[in-house]
């Protein structure tokens, strides 16, 4: 698997205000407008995120992600402070890293990826 394979990964938000607060928050993410109802962080490295207004989000019921991040643990600490929830606490992968999932607050599930 290449570093790139995640071209675009698409969030849906029914504040979109809010949303961008929780993820400029835990990781520093920086959402432009682009067109109506939808706001777009690009990383300026191949891959962009985006945030599409919508009415309701059925959690669970999204693609789940995963970022890459140094320290799982303070994240999750983090998520919790700024309104979102941790879904899945950290978990060993052997001979990997961890991983984690969290719920931003729209209950959009996020997983988080540390390398050993």
């Amino acid at each position: 698997m290449t570093a790139d394979l995640i071209a675009h990964v698409e969030i849906p938000s029914t504040n979109l205000n809010r949303t961008t607060e929780f993820f400029m928050k835990l990781f520093n993410w920086d959402f432009k407008p682009f067109g109506r109802g939808y706001l777009l962080y690009n990383t300026h490295k191949g891959i962009t995120v985006g945030l599409r207004k919508v009415e309701t989000v059925r959690s669970g019921d999204t693609t789940t992600f995963h970022i890459n991040v140094p320290d799982i643990d303070r994240l999750l600490v983090k998520v919790k402070e700024i309104g979102g929830q941790v879904f899945r606490g950290k978990t060993i992968i052997p001979a990997m890293g961890y991983y984690a999932l969290i719920k931003d607050p729209d209950g959009n599930i996020i997983g988080l990826y540390q390398k050993n």
